[in-house]
């Protein structure tokens, strides 16, 4: 022990450390209370309160119509159309805005495209595209 040191010593209010508890060692394996048997009567009937689905109404999503969007080599086919960077387009969002625009790029999964009145790029997904968030309209360059 080094001279310097001092050893230190509890004060009498002070509480006798606690060791800390260790949990108890997991059990090795289920025991079930269920029979093989018993386990399979419960799924049956649960099976059989399970409401049926029902068919989508005419006015889901999913009757509506859908655009195909794929991208290949750099171009977009939306609408039956090939649209390329630097074209110009009408973006329309579903609130019915309608926005002018110009494509900066067309990525495997997503385009950017610049808006003309305030240069400002967004980017929006093929998802986006599909399910009709936005529809791209062609518009003359002038």
């Amino acid at each position: 022990m080094i001279e310097n040191e001092k050893k230190l010593q509890r004060r009498p209010n002070d509480s006798v450390p606690i060791p800390n508890k260790r949990r108890k060692p997991a059990p090795a394996q289920l025991n079930y209370l269920l029979t093989d048997e018993q386990i399979m009567e419960d799924l049956r009937t649960l099976n059989k309160l399970k409401s049926p689905k029902r068919p989508a109404s005419p006015s889901s999503p999913e009757h509506l119509p859908r655009f195909e969007a794929p991208i290949e080599d750099g171009k977009l086919c939306y609408d039956k159309r090939w649209y390329h960077k630097s074209q110009a387009i009408y973006l329309e969002s579903k609130d019915n805005q309608k926005l002018s625009c110009m494509i900066s790029s067309v990525g495997a999964s997503e385009i950017w495209v610049r808006k003309t009145s305030d240069s400002i790029k967004m980017r929006i997904y093929l998802g986006q595209l599909q399910p009709g968030f936005f529809v791209i309209c062609q518009r003359s360059a002038a």
